[in-house]
């Protein structure tokens, strides 16, 4: 059910160490590499990189942009759907209240069960087998009273509860749906690793056509400014762990338990 590749294990602060490291390692690598050649080959001196890498550097640019764009995009999407999913939820369990008490507990206890499940759900983090453990528990209680509805809706077919709260039933387990596809549609490890791979040929070519001293500190800063901005894409993208997650939009739905106190 959940698709999780070997780039999104990683935490997005490995990711972003092991990127500074790179890019330092890189560019220094260009500045010797370079040196060796011209070493060998004076001439060389003369030849000038500069429009490559500015174009580099700008495609670079582009595809943070584009790459910390998709990320915001997507979190915004699934901090609606959070929203959306605590609004359906709410309004069944109101809507069950117009039911005989001996219906009412019985789908007032159901709804309670599945927001707990839910809960639990989103508050798994990246454990898989917990997530998927309480998607199909949660599953398995709506199936629960999605009969028992359509149970008493065949017994009192001109009742105006049922037509009341099928719909509110019906989004509620809709919803959970697009949460989901919401949740895996994460940055496509492709695009991160041509990111990861960007930056460190950037840098490379960048160290390669120095010609004069550089200072260090402006090479580290940038280093340092560049694994930072791919940190925040990558630890955007993963809402579940991380300094950007949904806690404030799942925190809507914890907040149900208060319908259910006596």
């Amino acid at each position: 059910m959940i698709q999780i590749s070997a780039i999104d294990t990683l935490p997005a602060y490995v990711i972003a160490i092991v990127l500074f490291i790179l890019v330092l390692a890189s560019f220094f690598a260009g500045v010797r590499i370079r040196r060796n050649t011209l070493r060998k080959n004076p001439e060389l001196s003369k030849d000038d990189f500069g429009s490559i890498s500015s174009s580099l550097l700008g495609l670079l640019a582009l595809l943070l942009a584009f790459t910390f764009g998709m990320a915001n995009s997507r979190f915004d999407d699934r901090r609606n759907l959070a929203i959306q999913e605590a609004n359906a939820i709410g309004t069944a369990v109101l809507r069950a209240d117009v039911f005989p008490d001996s219906m009412k507990n019985i789908l007032k206890k159901q709804f309670e069960e599945y927001l707990e499940a839910r809960i639990a759900f989103n508050q798994s983090g990246m454990d898989v087998d917990k997530m998927v453990e309480y998607y199909y528990k949660a599953d398995g209680i709506s199936a629960k009273i999605w009969m028992s509805v359509s149970d008493y809706a065949k017994k009192n077919p001109e009742s105006t509860r049922t037509s009341e709260i099928i719909p509110a039933i019906n989004e509620m387990i809709d919803i959970t749906t697009s949460r989901r596809a919401a949740g895996e549609a994460n940055i496509p490890s492709s695009i991160q690793l041509l990111l990861i791979t960007l930056c460190v040929c950037s840098t490379f070519l960048m160290g390669y056509e120095r010609k004069n001293k550089f200072d260090v500190l402006v090479i580290i800063g940038f280093s340092l400014m560049l694994a930072f901005t791919v940190f925040t894409i990558i630890d955007m993208d993963r809402p579940r762990s991380g300094l950007v997650t949904m806690d404030e939009a799942n925190s809507k739905i914890v907040d149900l338990r208060s319908l259910f106190k006596k």
